[in-house]
C-alpha cells in the first residue's frame, strides 16, 4: 500500500465525517438555536449561519453519499491524475483542519457560552 492510497482513504473518510458532523449541527441548530435574539430565523445573522451551515452541509453529504455509493470510500490503487501535493492537501483539510472546526461549531450550537 502506497502513501497516495492512505492519504485519498484518509481523505475520503474525513469528508464523510464532515459531512455528519456539519448535518448534526445544522439539525441541532433548527432545534435549539433560540439564543437571547430569539429564534434563528429572526435575526439576518441567524439566517446566515443557517444558510451557510445548510450549503457546506449539502455539497459535503453529496460527496459523501457518492463515495459511499460508487464503492470509492476505501481505494486499492492511487486515484490517477492527481498531483502529490493534492493528496497532502485534502488529507491535512479533512483530516486535521476541517472537522474539528465543525465539531466547534457544533458545540457551541448544543452548549452555548453563557
Amino acid at each position: 500500500m502506497n502513501s497516495a492510497v492512505v492519504l485519498a482513504d484518509a481523505g475520503n473518510i474525513g469528508l464523510i465525517l464532515c459531512a455528519a458532523i456539519d448535518t448534526t449541527a445544522v439539525t441541532a441548530y433548527a432545534l435549539r438555536a433560540r439564543g437571547g435574539h430569539g429564534k434563528w430565523w429572526k435575526t439576518p445573522v441567524g439566517v446566515h449561519l443557517m444558510a451557510f451551515m445548510v450549503a457546506f452541509a449539502v455539497v459535503l453529504d453529496e460527496t459523501a453519499v457518492y463515495l459511499v455509493t460508487s464503492h470509492q470510500v476505501l481505494l486499492h490503487v492511487a486515484p490517477p491524475l492527481r498531483p502529490d501535493w493534492f493528496a497532502w492537501l485534502r488529507g491535512l483539510s479533512f483530516v486535521a483542519l476541517i472537522p474539528p472546526v465543525l465539531a466547534w461549531r457544533l458545540v457551541l450550537i448544543l452548549r452555548p457560552p453563557r
